[in-house]
């Protein structure tokens, strides 16, 4: 009996051995199993995107963001960042219906908001890019750079007074913000602030002193104030830093022409359109000068060559009228003049009183 009895016992054991067996050879089965995640597959192709973009590698991290968003539906954030990087390749139409779908998908990303004003920005869409500006702003998005370039667009729209107030707000973000203190500056220049302005640029140059713009801007408020010799040695640091800077080298002519430094002054003219043929400035200019240093033929060949480059620019017929009428062209002189008052030169009009 006992024997039966433990004979019968085993019988269970091997039973439950064998049904534990079983369950546990299952239960490793499924642990060993490996189910594929889209999501996860989306997830690998946008970081390997994140990681061409970040090494500039535009191209393939478009393909990259391009399979994301295939494998996954709505993936705002790989809409966000294929539209970045179409910024940079300059697609301005394409990051902005990218933007349009980071939106879209994920209304909380703030900075698709800026990043599609930023592209309307470089479209030349202006209106709209400030839409978007102000869009983001009154959502609560807070950087630096948005109220930099919104304020970028009030100065293009000669709202200095906004334009500065923008400029503050990015500088209360960004101390070292070194555009914001440049562009304060021009925009208290245009307010006549000379001072201020002149505060501005300094601290631009601290901050980055090899920025040759802002030496050539702080050249041109001390030229305003008064402060010639100021002014020259602003532009010569922009001319030193950067040695083809045609607009600097223009500037300075300028200066030393207001101290009838003419011979100079035509020096630098001359440098001006060495970098840039085309600069119809500085033939206007140099042609001022060679009036000044009694060349009038010189001067009206100078002359010629900026109203070929600028059909419309009035002070160039101006200039030429007064030339013209040293070399005893009067008639020359007289459609010069009609010309220039035609283009909005008031100076021309007392001018013009003279002619038949």
């Amino acid at each position: 009996m006992i024997k039966k009895l433990t004979f019968t016992l085993f019988i269970q054991f091997v039973i439950i051995l064998f049904c534990y067996s079983q369950n546990a050879d299952t239960t490793k089965a499924k642990d060993s199993t490996l189910i594929i995640n889209p999501n996860q597959e989306a997830e690998i192709a946008y970081n390997k995107g994140i990681e061409n973009f970040q090494n500039k590698n535009f191209q393939e991290a478009i393909k990259l963001f391009d399979e994301a968003i295939k494998i996954k539906t709505g993936f705002a954030k790989a809409f966000l960042n294929r539209g970045s990087v179409k910024i940079e390749i300059k697609d301005y139409s394409g990051a902005i219906a990218d933007f349009d779908s980071t939106i879209y998908y994920d209304s909380t990303l703030l900075i698709a908001y800026y990043n599609r004003g930023k592209a309307k920005f470089e479209n030349n869409n202006i209106s709209e890019a400030l839409s978007d500006y102000n869009k983001a702003i009154s959502k609560g998005y807070s950087d630096a750079k948005i109220f930099y370039y919104r304020g970028v667009i009030y100065f293009e729209d000669s709202k200095y007074k906004e334009a500065i107030e923008d400029f503050n707000k990015a500088i209360e973000l960004d101390p070292n913000f070194t555009n914001a203190y440049n562009d304060r500056g021009s925009a208290k220049r245009q307010l006549a602030d000379y001072e201020g302005a002149i505060t501005d640029y300094n601290q631009a140059i601290k901050i980055d002193p090899k920025a040759a713009f802002t030496y050539n801007n702080l050249g041109s408020a001390k030229r305003k104030k008064g402060d010639i010799e100021g002014a020259i040695s602003a532009y010569s640091k922009a001319i030193e830093l950067k040695p083809d800077y045609y607009i600097a080298y223009n500037n300075r002519g300028s200066a030393k022409y207001d101290i009838k430094n003419y011979n100079g002054a035509a020096e630098d003219f001359n440098k001006a359109i060495v970098f840039k043929s085309d600069y119809v400035y500085a033939y206007n200019n140099l042609g001022t000068v060679k009036f000044k240093l009694k060349d009038y033929k010189g001067a009206i060949k100078d002359l010629d060559k900026a109203i070929q480059l600028d059909p419309k620019y009035g002070f160039a017929y101006f200039n030429r009228g007064n030339a013209k009428e040293m070399v005893r062209d009067d008639e020359g002189a007289c459609a010069d003049w009609k010309k220039a008052a035609e283009l909005g030169v008031e100076n021309a009009k007392a001018f013009i009183s003279d002619c038949k």
